[in-house]
Order: structure tokens, then sequence, then C-alpha cells
């Protein structure tokens, strides 16, 4: 059937961070702060290719009259969903005992029929490349790094919802953006950290070591911290809950806060 064979072309060559092969890090060469890129990757060559299959394989189960299972029907006001993902890397930061690795992400095709990806669900590990998205991309966050050759399974993220005070108490110094840290799925990591762990001051050098990319980056441009994302830093805040629009893509991935 051609649908299957555009189906397996579009597995092969939509890149994914599944399978990527991982370079090397980079290191700052004095463990200090580096502007992040400005520059992306250059994804519209692949981009449009992918894209061009997508569309084919949409209009031939159009006209096969094709009708997926409705239990993989795509849920309704849950974002859109994105086919294949690209990252690109910063050089990494050195902090107190460990390394943060600035990371974003960029989806290779945007917008992916509810048609197609119903098709695709019927084939193993269609999830590895197909994610719900509310934004077309994710933005910089950190990954945390215990030595330059093992990534861990935590990332790090600012409360991009969060607003400053109008009003400083006089007793009080002005508050910072909060800085949070979750678990992540995203690729295989070589580590499992434990957060809970840290001190205060491996946290405090976590939140100094990223800090300047708010002076140089809109904070749009920043991935958000979830809602179960726990604190770094600084001490005594609380994340901004994210608009309940906004959470469709973790109600459908069915991830649950870690206990411990």
């Amino acid at each position: 059937m051609k649908a299957e064979a555009l189906a397996a072309m579009i597995r092969e060559l939509a890149p994914s961070t599944f399978r990527s092969r991982r370079e090397e890090p980079v290191l700052i060469g004095d463990g200090g702060w580096r502007e992040l890129p400005g520059e992306v990757p250059n994804i519209g060559p692949v981009r449009e290719e992918i894209g061009g299959i997508v569309k084919e394989l949409d209009h031939i189960l159009r006209r096969n009259n094709w009708q997926p299972d409705s239990s993989r029907l795509p849920l309704p006001d849950a974002g859109d969903w994105t086919l294949g993902s690209i990252e690109q890397r910063a050089p990494i930061r050195q902090i107190r005992r460990g390394y943060l690795e600035p990371i974003r992400c960029f989806a290779v095709l945007e917008r992916v029929p509810d048609l197609v990806v119903a098709y695709l669900a019927r084939i193993p590990g269609w999830d590895d490349y197909v994610k719900r998205e509310n934004h077309p991309g994710v933005g910089w966050h950190y990954h945390y790094l215990p030595d330059p050759g093992r990534r861990s399974d935590v990332l790090l993220a600012w409360d991009t919802q969060w607003q400053a005070p109008t009003v400083f108490p006089a007793n009080r110094p002005p508050q910072r953006r909060p800085f949070f840290g979750e678990k992540h799925g995203e690729g295989k990591a070589d580590v499992q950290a434990k957060p809970w762990l840290w001190g205060d001051k491996k946290k405090e050098s976590m939140y100094r070591a990223c800090a300047p990319d708010l002076e140089k980056w809109k904070i749009n441009e920043f991935r958000c911290a979830s809602n179960h994302a726990e604190l770094v830093w600084p001490p005594g805040a609380v994340i901004t809950p994210m608009p309940v629009s906004a959470l469709s893509n973790e109600a459908k991935s069915g991830k649950k806060k870690r206990h411990r």
C-alpha cells in the first residue's frame, strides 16, 4: 500500500532526539557564561521534503476514505501535532559540582493533519516523532550534567509566567524570576539525577550561571517550567500556574508527578 510506503519514508527522514547521535559537549574554557547563539538550524530543506510526503499521505488517506480507530483520534483543543525535532546546543557551563547545557528544540513540521497522526499512531514508536505542542518549538532550557560526558534526566527552566511585583516592601530585596527543575523524557539520559539532594550553594550556582541569559533574550524565547517542576532558586518562590489551555500537552502524555 502506498500509504505504508509514505509512512516508512517519514519515519526514515524525520530527525528525532531519540535517535540522533549526540555530539560531544563543548565546555566553555573558563567555565563561565557565554551568550546563547542567535542563529537557528537550517531545517528548511528537510521540512519541505517531509511536508510534501505528509501532504501526499493525507491526500491518499482521504481519497481511500481511510477511517482511524476512534480511540486514537487526537483530543480537541490540545495544541497542534508536530513531527520530528532538531536540537540546538550551546557550550556547557560549569556550576558547583556539575554542568548545565543550554538547549532549544525546533519542530521539523509544525502542523500535522489529524488523519495522518491517527495513521502513524498505528506504527510502534510513532510517538518518538509526533508530539502535541502548543507552540511550534521548545525554547531555551538547560540540561543538568554531572560531568561533561554524561547527560542526566533533569532539565531546568525559568518560570516564564512570573510577573515582577510593582511594589517592593522596604525590608525585602527585589524579587527575581524563579528557576525550576524537573524530570524530562526527551532522549535517553545517561544518569538519573537527584535534585532533592542539591544544596543551596549548588542551586544558587545554577541560577547565577543562567541568569545573564534573561538580560539578552526575551522571556518568550525560553521554555516554561511545568506546573509540577520543583524550585531551584531563589528560596521561597512558587511556580506560576500555566493557563489551563496550555496543560493539554501534559494531559495527553499522561505523565505523573515524581514522588520521593
